[in-house]
C-alpha cells in the first residue's frame, strides 16, 4: 500500500524540490512506497490549514517539514 503525501510550498517555491527528493530516499531505504504530489497555489494549500511551509500531509494529517525532516521521524510516520 502506498503512502500519499502532499509537499505544501509557499507560492513562491517550485515543485521538483529537495523535500520531495528527500522523502523518496527514505522511502526506498525504508522499504516503503510513497506517492507525492507537490502543491504551490494558495488555493490548493490553504485548505490544509497551514500558513507554515514546506509543510507535509502525510495521509491527510499536517506536519511542520522543519520538525519531521530527519530520516528516523519521517521514517515513523510513514
Amino acid at each position: 500500500m502506498s503512502t500519499e503525501i502532499k509537499i505544501l510550498h509557499s507560492s513562491c517555491c517550485a515543485t521538483n524540490s529537495p523535500i520531495k527528493s528527500f522523502i523518496e530516499a527514505v522511502a526506498k531505504k525504508h522499504d516503503k512506497q510513497v506517492e507525492i504530489t507537490e502543491l504551490s497555489d494558495l488555493s490548493d494549500t490553504m485548505q490544509y490549514g497551514t500558513m507554515t511551509f514546506p509543510s507535509l500531509v502525510i495521509n491527510g494529517k499536517v506536519y511542520d517539514f522543519k520538525k519531521v525532516n530527519h530520516e528516523r521521524k519521517l521514517a515513523e510516520i510513514l
